[in-house]
């Protein structure tokens, strides 16, 4: 019996769209929960690499699939102003009939930022734009002129016309207890990195402070677990068993370019998908 809903991240390093799109299409039909993409623009690994922009290549993935949920795990808030980001995905919301999900976190590769001119900031600069970009989208997507004047942001009467239907949920990947934090009060989800998991007690504490600041618990809050496909694949039913005891309602796998196909084919049948 299958304890968590299982999606896939998809690396967009040294992939092409017809291969994202490939192994989208089979994750649909497997019955995966979910399927992911980065957000980067230049791969670490060689500059020269080819790289697929991480918030276009959702909106083909919308048209080539018709029933797995989609997003960006997750947009780098310093790449995009938020009141775009907010149009972005109220368009993609549209084109895939309401499976879309806003993930969204602070950022951090100074290398890739600098190559583009983009002045990210300092870490506490960063995570407070993500702050304000949550309220910002949020409100933009009311479908009401919106006017705002943040530290970071400043809107005067903008509008997101059409609004989503439904509004996306909005899930933050963070690491740190600030955006942890921030995610109780401000957001539908975090998603949080296994390899970090020797600071889950930290990040959860943060997380249920920002809940309860909000005046809400986790009930109905998702908190996702990333993790490897070697630490799912060995043993999927007791690793699904063990992040759902921790308090996780969903995992999410990264797989990196060439995807594996075959391994895919026998997760499904061995979760019963």
């Amino acid at each position: 019996m299958l304890t968590l809903p299982v999606g896939v991240c998809l690396g967009t390093f040294g992939v092409t769209y017809a291969e994202l799109r490939r192994t989208a299409r089979m994750l649909d039909a497997l019955g995966f929960d979910s399927v992911w993409l980065w957000d980067h623009y230049v791969s670490w690994n060689d500059p020269r690499e080819p790289v697929i922009e991480g918030l276009t290549a959702p909106a083909g993935l919308a048209e080539a699939t018709g029933r797995i949920r989609l997003g960006p795990l997750v947009a780098n808030n310093t790449n995009r102003h938020p009141g775009r980001l907010a149009k972005i995905a109220a368009t993609l919301q549209e084109m895939s009939g309401g499976r879309f999900e806003l993930g969204l976190g602070g950022g951090g590769l100074r290398a890739e930022q600098e190559s583009f001119g983009i002045d990210q900031g300092t870490l506490a600069e960063r995570t407070e734009r993500v702050a304000e970009a949550l309220v910002v989208i949020t409100l933009l997507w009311s479908g009401e002129p919106v006017t705002f004047h943040g530290r970071h942001y400043r809107l005067t009467g903008a509008i997101v016309a059409p609004p989503p239907h439904p509004r996306p949920p909005i899930i933050v990947g963070a690491r740190g207890p600030q955006l942890c934090h921030i995610a109780g009060r401000l957001a539908n989800g975090l998603n949080l990195q296994w390899r970090d998991r020797a600071r889950l007690d930290e990040q959860l504490a943060a997380l249920d402070a920002g809940l309860a600041e909000a005046g809400r618990d986790r009930a109905g809050f998702d908190l996702s677990v990333h993790a490897a496909w070697e630490s799912l694949a060995p043993d999927p039913h007791t690793a699904l068993a063990h992040w759902a005891a921790l308090g996780f309602t969903r995992a999410i796998i990264y797989l990196g370019a060439p995807y594996p196909h075959d391994g895919l084919q026998w997760l499904a049948r061995e979760m019963g998908l």
